[in-house]
């Protein structure tokens, strides 16, 4: 009966790190977050300025437990090899002081781009060194107390189309979904049903259309049919900054919306 309540009663602190893409300031980073599930501490995302942000909200990178990352674009990915470079040299330097490592996740070829970042940075501390495990993305994935689901997603940028997912974690009865960086898909439909918190890319009003961002009136269509409890906005573009996001949302969505702001703890 206790263990019944603690688990209805529970409630997940969600940190905002990076709520920006591409422009960041002394105030916004780029796209990361921190979810702790009460046992697991878990980063999505890893854009520039994240290990400065982690450290302002007062966590270290020994405390991590999981990093996952949506897609291999820079303004989610530049800070996610200093990161693993913490860890190596810590492993150097310190032997022993480090007791458990975390686990990396990502789109398929994600082995690869740790190694050539090596590669091309002319920091060889990848290969070779197996102390952190570094995994590609399946279906469902299941671990100590919550699951996390995978969606491809449509992300074209450039002409490319990147290899994007969006990310869906299932904690003690409830889910937080997470877009990534996507166009208006069925990935992103189905990532967020019934969801009790989806931190949606937000960098396009509506009057913006096409296969790189979800615009704001789209995404509160997705939100109102998939029973969304609660919209976070996030990935802002600076070139959208007098657009009212949150009340293009609000058109066709009733539920709640807010805007991420860097270093906000959301309650789940």
């Amino acid at each position: 009966m206790l263990a019944s309540l603690i688990f209805t009663l529970y409630v997940m602190p969600l940190t905002v790190l990076g709520s920006g893409s591409f422009w960041v300031t002394d105030k916004v980073s780029a796209s990361a977050f921190l979810l702790d599930t009460g046992s697991k501490k878990i980063l999505i995302d890893c854009g520039p300025g994240t290990l400065a942000k982690l450290s302002r909200a007062g966590f270290r990178p020994s405390e991590l437990d999981y990093i996952f990352i949506t897609h291999f674009h820079p303004d989610h990915t530049s800070d996610l090899y200093p990161l693993f470079v913490n860890f190596r040299l810590a492993d150097i330097f310190k032997p022993g002081s480090i007791t458990r490592f975390p686990m990396f996740f990502g789109p398929e070829g994600m082995s690869a781009f740790m190694s050539e970042t090596a590669r091309l940075t002319e920091l060889p501390a990848y290969d070779n060194w197996g102390k952190i495990k570094v995994e590609t993305y399946q279906p469902e994935m299941q671990f100590d107390n919550f699951t996390v689901k995978t969606f491809n997603v449509t992300h074209m940028s450039f002409g490319h189309h990147a290899r994007s997912y969006a990310l869906r974690f299932e904690v003690q009865g409830k889910a937080i979904a997470f877009s990534g960086d996507a166009a208006r898909c069925r990935g992103l439909q189905d990532v967020c049903q019934n969801a009790d918190l989806f931190v949606c890319d937000a960098s396009f009003p509506g009057e913006m259309k096409g296969d790189v961002h979800v615009n704001a009136l789209e995404i509160g269509e997705i939100a109102q049919k998939g029973n969304v409890k609660k919209v976070m906005l996030s990935h802002f573009n600076d070139h959208f900054a007098d657009f009212d996001l949150p009340a293009e949302v609000r058109q066709g969505y009733m539920g709640a919306v807010v805007k991420a702001r860097d270093l906000e703890v959301v309650e789940v």
